[in-house]
């Protein structure tokens, strides 16, 4: 499954948030959801915040690399 099925998944509550979680092993899976997130739920998603708070050693790397706000 493609982190964008993963989502579109997630999105429709077919996946859980601990599935979702499971599937996010390395800081490149981080960046690869959470920019899938921002594309399919919009930069407003209280998913993005919830992943911070879930990986926030990834988050802040992540924010980093993009110049991104902390949530």
């Amino acid at each position: 499954m493609t982190f964008k099925e993963l989502l579109a998944s997630f999105n429709q509550q077919e996946t859980t948030w601990e599935e979702l979680c499971l599937e996010i092993r390395c800081e490149s899976c981080f960046a690869s959801v959470f920019d899938e997130v921002n594309e399919q739920m919009g930069s407003t998603s209280d998913v993005l915040a919830r992943l911070a708070d879930e990986f926030p050693n990834h988050y802040k790397r992540h924010a980093k690399e993009r110049g991104l706000d902390q949530p």
